[in-house]
């Protein structure tokens, strides 16, 4: 009789590590949940969460056949609605797709490595809902997508670059939280900064984009080096999806001298987007190229009002205020990341 455990002590997370690496997979630090599946006494398969994304399915060839997959998914789902969580995705190889598109998951992207895929909700009816919430036209646009951690002269330079140079220009800024300044606070500043610019429109990047689920490996630190692959989920959602519902023709990025993971980002979008991705030059003070990494740094070591010559003025005004203050004091309490 097949038995569902819940992996919640020290030894159990050690016996479900040693059952990924006897499969050649890896336990990722940002597993929320898991479970061992056992016959009798024996461990024949397992599954994770990482919040809302499903990973990590495996079974021992021995027991394939057996709807084993279909109970551990009903599982993970059952917990997610006791979490009130009804949106969720699952990361998989190409060869068990059939699978979870049988259990009403509908496939977002795949490439030869790796299939995403969705349930509870769609990506069609997610941006479908976007654009007309912002009320986003049909004509042709051009479009950012950033993260601004925190929003730099930098960032202001491109938008102002695809403002001039562009009808309209859609401003996605990545929803997820993840990073030092909260997301509701880097939307709220970039809206404030680009007040001034009538042909751009700021919105939410949703999930879909620079997240945990399209590319997860983007808040990695530097040191923990990225591949094509990680990157190319990401690229392949923009293209076949935000490119197409919104009729976007050209994306702006900034060149990237400092980070390899971002120039390697970078590198795969020229690769697919083609002569629809514009990489503009970086702009620089007193021979330095400012990013928000930099500023970050210098908030680190306190060096707030420094980072004026850096910065818009409603970034600077954010930090002087009560939520920049709590920030501030975050960045400094912790090692700093790369977003």
């Amino acid at each position: 009789m097949l038995t569902i455990k819940e992996v919640l002590l020290e030894n159990e997370k050690q016996i479900l590590i040693n059952f990924l690496n006897e499969n050649n997979l890896e336990y990722e630090e940002d597993i929320t949940y898991s479970i061992l599946v056992y016959e009798e006494n024996e461990l024949v398969a397992t599954a994770s969460l990482s919040n809302n994304i499903m990973k990590d399915f495996l079974v021992r060839k021995e027991f394939i056949g057996q709807n084993i997959t279909n109970m551990m998914f009903t599982h993970l789902v059952s917990y997610l609605h006791q979490k009130d969580i009804y949106h969720y995705f699952v990361f998989t190889t190409p060869k068990n797709e059939v699978i979870f598109k049988s259990l009403n998951m509908t496939t977002i992207v795949k490439t030869m490595n790796t299939v995403l895929l969705e349930g509870g909700s769609n990506i069609l009816h997610e941006l479908s809902n976007l654009k007309h919430e912002f009320n986003i036209s049909n004509n042709k646009k051009s479009a950012l997508i950033i993260n601004a951690n925190p929003m730099t002269l930098g960032h202001l330079y491109l938008i102002e670059t695809a403002s001039k140079e562009s009808e309209e220009v859609l401003v996605f800024v990545v929803s997820e939280d993840q990073s030092s300044f909260p997301f509701r606070d880097r939307y709220s500043i970039i809206c404030e900064a680009t007040k001034h610019l009538k042909n751009v429109t700021v919105l939410p990047s949703l999930p879909y984009v620079v997240s945990r689920i399209s590319f997860p490996k983007y808040f990695l630190k530097e040191d923990k080096l990225i591949t094509e692959e990680h990157t190319l989920i990401d690229v392949l959602i923009y293209k076949e999806y935000y490119q197409k519902i919104f009729n976007i023709n050209m994306r702006y990025v900034g060149d990237e001298p400092l980070s390899f993971n971002t120039n390697k980002y970078n590198e795969v979008m020229k690769l697919y987007l083609g002569n629809r991705l514009r990489i503009v030059k970086r702009i620089e003070s007193n021979g330095e190229v400012i990013s928000a990494s930099l500023v970050r740094k210098m908030l680190k070591d306190n060096k707030i009002s420094e980072t004026k010559k850096y910065l818009p003025l409603a970034t600077y005004n954010y930090l002087l205020s009560e939520k920049g203050e709590k920030v501030i004091k975050d960045i400094q309490s912790k090692e700093l990341g790369r977003h």
